[in-house]
């Protein structure tokens, strides 16, 4: 019987396990990757106490100090979470684990475009990782879509390796922050293209285009999408209260409508989606777990600092 499992290995999640490793709680990490969509950030400079870090560095950082406490971590992909007398069974492929309590931590993933040829064509010159295949794209003209930072950010990135880069944006204004914005309009190898969206992406074995609403075709040997996030409600649907969005409803303890489950990082209903946000949600999700399971046993409870 674990103390705790914890769903996601973002900075969420990550920093869950060190405040519940530290706290002597036997802790399994369970996550299909580690770092969510930070290792997908080429440069992080609003992280207090780093001037500049890529998001592959500050992860790994998370992870070392995770496990240095004595989190473990499992590569697997969670299918099932049933309540079982007051404890939960936490279920993968090839495995089952049977826990006190559990934090919720498994982040977004990228929204896709739902366009014609999306589908075909995805890792064969359409990607949604910049970070991740940037390289790829070296000496060829490349499409971005979106407009808020992450889109800004994966522009300026592949324009490095890319021989142009179209941003192509469905309103006339960026969303993203304004010294992006003020660096991808001082950028020579970016052209930006407002007031549009693709309609189509095309090409056989590989992309060879885009078609934009107003019917013009432009050629390109690559889709870069970056058009926000969603919550994946497999695992959370008909288990806790989620809202009209998918996100799960926390209170200010980061519990769940289910007692013993909590939630933390960009899966909840915090607007503020950002690292070093995710990563105090984290924090309090596991000293919450740790005042239930030491409620759970008969124990006090954790008493405030100020008290």
């Amino acid at each position: 019987m674990l103390d705790v499992i914890i769903i996601g290995a973002g900075p969420a999640g990550l920093t869950a396990a060190i405040y519940t490793s530290r706290r002597s709680l036997s802790t399994l990490i369970i996550s299909a990757d580690i770092g969510g969509q930070v290792i997908k950030t080429y440069d992080i400079e609003n992280y207090p106490g780093f001037d500049n870090i890529s998001g592959l560095d500050l992860i790994s950082k998370f992870r070392e100090q995770a496990t240095k406490f004595g989190a473990k971590i499992e590569n697997a992909e969670v299918k099932k979470i049933e309540p079982k007398n007051g404890t939960f069974i936490v279920s993968t492929a090839s495995a089952s684990y049977d826990t006190k309590s559990i934090i919720l931590a498994f982040g977004k993933k990228p929204r896709e475009l739902a366009v014609p040829g999306e589908e075909k064509l995805k890792g064969h010159g359409i990607s949604y990782c910049a970070t991740c295949d940037a390289p790829f794209y070296k000496g060829r003209d490349v499409a971005v879509i979106g407009g808020g930072s992450s889109a800004l950010d994966a522009a300026l990135l592949l324009s490095k390796y890319a021989s142009r880069v179209y941003i192509i944006h469905r309103t006339a204004e960026f969303r993203g922050e304004q010294h992006l914005i003020d660096r991808l309009k001082s950028n020579p190898n970016i052209e930006i293209i407002f007031n549009t969206e693709v309609l189509e992406i095309k090409g056989d074995n590989t992309v060879t285009s885009v078609i934009l609403k107003d019917g013009k075709e432009i050629p390109v040997g690559g889709v870069m999408v970056e058009v926000g996030y969603v919550v994946d409600r497999k695992l959370a649907e008909g288990l806790v209260n989620i809202d009209q969005t998918n996100q799960i409803i926390v209170d200010n303890r980061q519990q769940t409508s289910v007692p013993g489950i909590f939630a933390a990082g960009d899966l909840t209903q915090t607007p503020y989606k950002q690292v070093v946000i995710s990563a105090g949600e984290g924090a309090k999700a596991a000293l919450s777990a740790f005042d239930y399971i030491q409620k759970l046993e008969g124990k006090k409870g954790i008493i405030a600092d100020w008290h």
